[in-house]
């Protein structure tokens, strides 16, 4: 993982900083490969210094890759201060989305002679450009979801409750090798399915309920994120002119989607096909966002979003409708982008089921 640890140094050598603190667990685990609940990292051009607690002095010393080991005795910063090679009035980055006002205040305190800088998501745009391993671990955890879906189509029927299915999900996941939920699986059926992150209740299902399932799988660290809509019973029209919609935006998309765009670029593909169906003010969320080590990531797939598209990238695109008192459809794929276009990494069908 050196390589990873030489491209966050040209970053804060751009930013003109002398080294940068990082605080992200998920940050830690891309860039030395450890796993566990509490680290810290200091990075300058001329060395790499990994704290951590004595809980974890044997895993460090095992996944820890290209860094000094440090286990404190007291708290991280602390350790951090006692190897004392930052010079007076050095920058020193930190990450500024991930360090909460507690530690931001200590980190203040205990490193009083150099100027603190504000970062914003260094390590995060290094990330988003996936390595052809990390790829692999993001496609084996999108055949999780595919194995996981088959098997539970035949257990939504009328009676079953919500949270069934959720804990079905959860299961059946782990046991097809899913490390983790990256998220809660959202199964929301009838009227809360026009809830776009409607948590999984004790409703149960009933005949002609739209019924949406939202749910992710974990390999190696890496997330799958995948949704698929049911209908239970007989589709209606109104069911099927919604569907087709979202299908087609989700096809638009996934065709246009190309390094040199941006997130609201492609976000404007579908969000355009819903407005000629009437339906832009049913679409109450982004088009996507990245995908890899944290279920969001860079590049993010938005209205307002500049963020470049570029190949290496791996994206959701997840379309979807909510009309109050009728319910919600939402079709979700992750893609990696290559030279010219994408590969569908969760490739099993996403036309909407129709159950008894």
């Amino acid at each position: 993982m050196k390589h990873r640890v030489d491209a966050v140094r040209r970053r804060i050598e751009h930013h003109r900083l002398d080294a940068i603190l990082v605080s992200s667990l998920k940050n830690i685990r891309y860039l030395f490969g450890f796993t566990g609940s509490n680290a810290l990292a200091l990075i300058s051009a001329s060395r790499c210094i990994f704290v951590t607690d004595r809980r974890y002095t044997a895993q460090s010393a095992e996944q820890v890759q290209n860094a000094e080991i440090v286990i404190s005795e007291k708290d991280l910063l602390s350790a951090l201060k006692n190897e004392d090679f930052l010079p007076d009035k050095a920058r020193l980055g930190f990450e500024a989305v991930h360090l909460n006002t507690r530690d931001f205040l200590q980190l203040k305190n205990k490193f009083s002679r150099v100027q603190l800088v504000a970062t914003e998501r260094l390590v995060e745009k290094i990330a988003s450009i996936k390595e052809a391993e990390e790829v692999e671990h993001i496609r084996a955890a999108g055949s999780i979801c595919a194995n996981v879906f088959a098997d539970v189509v035949p257990l939504i029927r009328r009676g079953v409750s919500e949270l069934d299915i959720s804990a079905e999900i959860t299961y059946r996941a782990m046991k097809s090798g899913s490390e983790r939920n990256p998220f809660e699986p959202i199964v929301a059926s009838g009227k809360r399915a026009a809830l776009p992150h409607g948590i999984s209740s004790g409703k149960k299902i009933k005949a002609g309920d739209l019924v949406i399932i939202d749910f992710g799988a974990v390999v190696n660290g890496y997330a799958a994120d995948c949704t698929r809509t049911v209908v239970v019973g007989k589709i209606k029209r109104r069911q099927k002119q919604l569907i087709g919609a979202v299908q087609g935006a989700l096809d638009l998309a996934e065709v246009s989607a190309k390094p040199g765009m941006t997130g609201r670029q492609l976000d404007a593909v579908a969000r355009d096909h819903l407005r000629s169906h009437q339906l832009a003010d049913f679409f109450q969320h982004s088009l996507g966002h990245g995908l890899g080590l944290d279920v969001h990531e860079l590049p993010r797939i938005g209205e307002t979003s500049n963020d470049p598209i570029e190949a290496g990238n791996v994206i959701t695109l997840e379309p979807g409708v909510y009309l109050p008192d009728f319910g919600g459809i939402r079709i979700e794929n992750d893609y990696l982008i290559t030279g010219n276009g994408v590969e569908n990494l969760t490739p099993f069908p996403r036309e909407v089921v129709c159950v008894e």
